[in-house]
Protein backbone atom coordinates (compact mmCIF):
# COMPACT_ATOMS: atom_id res chain seq x y z
CA UNK A 1 0.00 0.00 0.00
CA UNK A 2 2.63 2.37 0.96
CA UNK A 3 4.82 2.28 -1.70
CA UNK A 4 2.08 2.62 -4.33
CA UNK A 5 0.93 5.67 -2.73
CA UNK A 6 4.31 6.52 -2.94
CA UNK A 7 5.00 6.10 -6.71
CA UNK A 8 1.97 8.61 -7.08
CA UNK A 9 3.29 11.33 -4.98
CA UNK A 10 6.79 11.37 -6.50
CA UNK A 11 5.41 11.43 -9.87
CA UNK A 12 3.29 14.29 -8.99
CA UNK A 13 6.58 15.85 -7.45
CA UNK A 14 9.11 15.28 -10.43
CA UNK A 15 9.18 18.19 -11.92
CA UNK A 16 9.32 20.79 -8.54
CA UNK A 17 12.32 18.72 -8.05
CA UNK A 18 13.93 19.50 -10.90
CA UNK A 19 13.50 23.03 -10.18
CA UNK A 20 15.52 22.72 -6.91
CA UNK A 21 18.77 23.92 -6.92
CA UNK A 22 20.01 20.99 -5.23
CA UNK A 23 18.19 18.74 -2.10
CA UNK A 24 19.61 20.87 0.70
CA UNK A 25 18.37 23.99 -0.40
CA UNK A 26 16.36 26.37 1.24
CA UNK A 27 13.58 26.18 -1.81
CA UNK A 28 12.96 22.57 -0.47
CA UNK A 29 12.63 23.40 2.80
CA UNK A 30 10.79 26.69 2.46
CA UNK A 31 8.30 24.35 -0.12
CA UNK A 32 7.97 22.02 2.21
CA UNK A 33 6.38 23.66 5.11
CA UNK A 34 3.64 25.79 3.07
CA UNK A 35 2.88 22.58 1.42
CA UNK A 36 4.02 23.51 -1.83
CA UNK A 37 6.22 20.31 -1.86
CA UNK A 38 5.98 16.65 -0.40
CA UNK A 39 9.27 14.42 1.22
CA UNK A 40 8.43 11.00 -0.21
CA UNK A 41 10.62 8.40 1.34
CA UNK A 42 12.75 5.69 -0.39
CA UNK A 43 11.11 2.61 -0.47
CA UNK A 44 14.72 0.96 0.33
CA UNK A 45 16.44 3.25 2.86
CA UNK A 46 18.60 4.77 2.93
CA UNK A 47 18.44 6.66 -0.33
CA UNK A 48 18.33 10.03 -2.06
CA UNK A 49 15.19 10.71 0.13
CA UNK A 50 16.86 10.00 3.34
CA UNK A 51 19.86 12.43 2.22
CA UNK A 52 17.63 15.49 1.49
CA UNK A 53 16.02 14.47 4.98
CA UNK A 54 19.09 14.42 6.29
CA UNK A 55 20.35 17.78 5.05
CA UNK A 56 16.76 19.70 5.81
CA UNK A 57 16.97 21.96 9.10
CA UNK A 58 14.96 19.59 11.26
CA UNK A 59 15.78 21.36 14.24
CA UNK A 60 13.42 24.08 12.48
CA UNK A 61 10.78 22.05 11.28
CA UNK A 62 9.56 21.98 15.26
CA UNK A 63 8.34 25.57 14.21
CA UNK A 64 6.04 24.68 11.26
CA UNK A 65 2.76 22.47 11.47
CA UNK A 66 2.78 19.57 9.31
CA UNK A 67 1.21 16.80 8.16
CA UNK A 68 2.63 13.41 8.28
CA UNK A 69 0.96 10.65 5.99
CA UNK A 70 1.40 6.87 7.67
CA UNK A 71 0.74 3.40 7.48
CA UNK A 72 -1.08 2.67 10.20
CA UNK A 73 -2.08 -1.15 12.11
CA UNK A 74 -1.63 -4.06 11.69
CA UNK A 75 0.30 -5.40 7.95
CA UNK A 76 -3.11 -7.84 6.48
CA UNK A 77 -5.32 -4.46 7.94
CA UNK A 78 -3.71 -1.37 7.46
CA UNK A 79 -4.94 1.73 6.30
CA UNK A 80 -3.37 5.74 5.74
CA UNK A 81 -3.68 8.34 8.27
CA UNK A 82 -2.65 12.02 8.12
CA UNK A 83 -1.41 12.81 11.47
CA UNK A 84 -0.35 16.79 12.01
CA UNK A 85 1.94 18.01 14.12
CA UNK A 86 5.76 18.91 14.26
CA UNK A 87 8.60 17.01 13.03
CA UNK A 88 10.72 17.24 16.35
CA UNK A 89 14.00 14.56 15.16
CA UNK A 90 15.33 12.95 12.04
CA UNK A 91 17.77 9.66 13.28
CA UNK A 92 19.55 8.78 9.57
CA UNK A 93 20.47 5.68 11.10
CA UNK A 94 17.46 4.32 12.66
CA UNK A 95 15.54 5.49 10.07
CA UNK A 96 12.84 7.16 12.26
CA UNK A 97 11.05 10.72 12.59
CA UNK A 98 10.40 11.90 15.90
CA UNK A 99 6.89 13.88 15.85
CA UNK A 100 5.10 15.56 18.27
CA UNK A 101 1.10 14.95 17.28
CA UNK A 102 -1.13 18.40 17.65
CA UNK A 103 -3.32 18.71 20.56
CA UNK A 104 -0.70 18.09 23.26
CA UNK A 105 -0.80 14.06 22.40
CA UNK A 106 3.15 12.73 23.39
CA UNK A 107 5.51 12.65 21.09
CA UNK A 108 5.75 9.44 18.80
CA UNK A 109 8.86 8.05 16.80
CA UNK A 110 7.74 6.69 13.27
CA UNK A 111 9.68 4.14 11.22
CA UNK A 112 10.25 5.93 7.76
CA UNK A 113 9.04 2.31 6.14
CA UNK A 114 5.60 3.26 7.31
CA UNK A 115 5.63 6.96 5.94
CA UNK A 116 4.01 7.98 2.80
CA UNK A 117 4.80 11.33 2.68
CA UNK A 118 5.38 14.69 5.10
CA UNK A 119 4.67 18.08 4.09
CA UNK A 120 2.88 21.68 5.18
CA UNK A 121 -0.39 22.82 4.78
CA UNK A 122 -1.28 25.37 3.10
CA UNK A 123 -4.66 26.68 4.57
CA UNK A 124 -4.00 25.45 8.14
CA UNK A 125 -0.79 26.10 9.74
CA UNK A 126 -1.51 26.42 13.32
CA UNK A 127 -2.60 24.09 16.46
CA UNK A 128 -6.03 24.40 16.73
CA UNK A 129 -6.50 24.65 12.89
CA UNK A 130 -5.78 21.06 12.47
CA UNK A 131 -7.41 18.20 13.96
CA UNK A 132 -4.58 15.46 15.85
CA UNK A 133 -5.42 12.85 12.41
CA UNK A 134 -7.91 12.25 9.86
CA UNK A 135 -8.16 9.86 7.24
CA UNK A 136 -5.75 9.86 4.22
CA UNK A 137 -7.35 11.27 1.24
CA UNK A 138 -5.48 10.35 -2.24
Amino acid sequence: MVTTARAVQRAAQLGRRAAYSGPDSMEVYNNLVVGKYSWVPDDAHPGSAAAEMENLPVHWLKDWMLHLDVECGMRDETVLHRLYGTVTSYEPSTGRVGFSPAGGDPAISVPVHRILALSGDRQRRSDGQVPAHEPYDE
